[in-house]
């Protein structure tokens, strides 16, 4: 062992470390990987199995008990559910925001030794450091194989992940946190990314500038839905209430259902900004909510559906709600302008403002269809918000007030 490498504190080849000098054993970041997603999975398993010891009424063994938690984490990882022949479809937005958030964590963590390595390194096809993009790969291939171990357990249980939508927590998740901590970790040390790695022309001009702008009024139009659940349900926290007495889960089972709601929130969220921009939603097959009115139906006995109106015709000046995307919209538009230069041309003005409208609509859309629209079969396989008209129609409203920004705009430049 060199002078150097005691300095270092890094275990040389001869030093039973296994690893060439200078480079993390492959072993770690495999297990950090393993470890994250047995991590994050049994923040989910664990309350499952709590609920059926504390449950009287079960009379299901514990194997499947520890089966419907592995598929509930899968669930919220993007995977689609079956349970006979029903397909549960309803993905809780907010655990899978912490299912991601964990992986990201756990790769930056795990890639922390790779990035200092990595500055003495060459790169791995012009991408990044050779010992960082190593350690990223194992840590992803060590956190597919423990979501692949749950998806064996689920497998074996009545709630069953779906094949197909496997891709998403096995693949997809893993992937996106590489990508995340790569990127945290570049910006930290420009010498860890490569000559692709660092093209200026990865995303045209006016994509890149509009990227910030459009995430604002993601985050504007997701927070203006939850404000208006959380507005129904303390508005009728009697209805809610009465319908949680009513399935007498006790106190454990209480937490848990409460809990499971408030992960639920951004997807009701959802729902409530559907109805705000005119499109509405459903909870059961013939029943809708919009800006006419409210059509009742044998609803599912989840306590936050008691927030809902009573059937019945609306007022109607409910329309006048389209104007809090309009709201949005500003913002947008304002937020674009300010990543442009004041004499900026019109046309780029346009391009900027205009794409960053156009992805925040997209993007509240795919979260949309992210979040599925089924919770069992017939009269359960269709709820939720319109992904589509949803996305179309806060297109338009989210053009109308960045419209109203540029025109601003232009009028205060001729005076």
């Amino acid at each position: 062992m060199s002078v150097m490498d005691l300095l270092r504190g890094v275990p040389s080849s001869t030093s039973g470390g296994g690893a060439p000098d200078g480079q993390t054993p492959w072993h770690r970041p495999l297990l950090a990987g393993a470890g994250t997603g047995l991590a994050s999975a049994l923040v989910v398993v664990l309350p499952a199995l709590v609920a059926w010891v504390a449950s009287p009424q079960s009379t299901v063994p514990w194997t499947d008990a520890l089966g419907v938690g592995a598929s509930l984490w899968l669930l919220a990882g993007g995977a689609w559910l079956r349970v006979g022949t029903a397909s549960v479809a309803f993905v809780p937005l907010l655990l899978t925001a912490g299912v991601v958030a964990a992986a990201c964590w756990g790769a930056l963590r795990s890639s922390g030794e790779a990035a200092d390595e990595g500055a003495r390194a060459g790169h791995r096809w012009g991408l990044l450091a050779r010992p960082l993009l190593r350690s990223l790969g194992l840590w992803a291939g060590g956190y597919a194989a423990c979501a692949a171990l749950w998806a064996a357990v689920a497998a074996a249980s009545p709630v069953r992940p779906q094949v197909l939508g496997l891709v998403l927590p096995l693949v997809v998740v893993p992937a996106v946190a590489a990508a995340v901590a790569a990127a945290r970790l570049v910006a930290r040390d420009r010498a860890l990314a490569g000559p692709r790695w660092r093209r200026p022309d990865l995303l045209p001009d006016v994509v890149r500038r509009a990227v910030r702008p459009a995430a604002t009024g993601v985050g504007a139009l997701l927070a203006l839905g939850m404000a208006v659940v959380v507005l129904l349900v303390a508005l009728r926290f009697g209805q809610v209430r009465h319908l949680h007495d009513e399935l007498a889960t006790g106190v454990v089972g209480g937490v848990v259902l409460t809990v499971a709601q408030m992960l639920c929130l951004p997807n009701l969220g959802l729902w409530a900004l559907s109805f705000v921009g005119g499109t509405g939603f459903s909870v059961v097959e013939g029943a809708s909510t919009t800006w006419t009115g409210s059509r009742s139906g044998l609803m599912p006995m989840v306590p936050v559906l008691g927030a809902l109106p009573d059937p019945g015709a609306f007022p109607g000046w409910l329309p006048a709600l389209a104007l809090l995307p309009v709201a949005v919209g500003v913002l947008v538009g304002w937020r674009s302008l300010r990543s442009l230069a004041l004499l900026s041309t019109l046309r780029t003005k346009l391009l900027v403002t205009g794409t960053a409208v156009a992805l925040a609509a997209a993007a509240v859309g795919l979260l949309d269809a992210l979040a599925g629209g089924s919770l069992g079969s017939q009269r359960l396989s269709h709820l939720g918000a319109p992904a589509v008209p949803m996305a179309l129609a806060l297109l338009v409203e989210l053009a109308l007030g960045a419209g109203l920004v540029l025109a601003w705009d232009r009028w205060r430049l001729r005076r």
